[in-house]
């Protein structure tokens, strides 16, 4: 069995551990101080069911033929009045003081008509007042009315032609054109073109109306008749 020498044997090699780092030196940043998430539970103001006005405002408006289901929907102003708006765009209004219910509305004219409410039978005769209106609610003593040159100026001058003076020309005249020698048309025709004068056209005296029956009398009575025929 042959020998083997050490020198002939193979070395082991060993692995050499990397040497040990140093911690890295991290900035440390200043902590802030949480806020807390949850706030401090307020004390909340007990809320009654309804207040006195809100209860007084349900019971007016049931006497007048209203009903208003939710006391809720009476909005109370802590002065001592309440309100509660309508679905048709009304409002009706209650005073605690002198108990009255109020209902305002707008009519077809665009003005708010109040009145007061305190049967059903108000209540009707105030809708129907309200719907009918057929009022303008403009107060027109306020304004100025245009003047005739304001109006020709507006170009809403309504006037017969011949009435409207041409500038810088002389003012015309009229000139009546007389009728041909036939009978008239039509009683105008006769009315318009009269020559009876202002003195025709005067009141007769009692005098003038007896001497005038008298000589229409003799006139007839010295008329020839013709003899009647057998």
């Amino acid at each position: 069995m042959p020998r083997t020498s050490p020198r002939n044997t193979p070395a082991k090699k060993t692995a050499k551990k990397p040497a040990p780092r140093a911690p890295r030196e991290t900035a440390t940043k200043p902590t802030q101080p949480r806020l807390a998430l949850a706030a401090p539970a307020l004390e909340r103001r007990p809320r009654p069911f309804m207040t006195d006005t809100q209860g007084f405002a349900v019971l007016a408006a049931c006497l007048a033929g209203i009903t208003t289901r939710r006391i809720r929907d009476w909005r109370d102003h802590q002065d001592g009045t309440a309100t509660r708006p309508l679905h048709d765009g009304s409002t009706l209004h209650y005073t605690q003081t002198t108990r009255t219910l109020t209902w305002q509305a707008v009519c077809p004219m665009g003005a708010t008509h109040q009145y007061t409410l305190t049967t059903p039978s108000t209540a009707t005769a105030a809708r129907v007042h309200a719907d009918r209106c057929t009022t303008p609610h403009t107060d027109l003593t306020q304004i100025q009315p245009l003047t005739a040159d304001k109006l020709a100026d507006l170009g809403i001058l309504h006037t017969p032609t011949w009435s409207r003076g041409i500038p810088g020309e002389p003012p015309t005249t009229s000139i009546p054109i007389p009728l041909p020698n036939r009978e008239p048309r039509a009683l105008a025709d006769t009315l318009a073109h009269t020559t009876a004068g202002t003195a025709d056209t005067q009141p007769l005296s009692q005098q003038d109306i007896a001497e005038g029956l008298a000589a229409r009398t003799t006139a007839e009575n010295e008329t020839a008749e013709e003899h009647p025929q057998p």
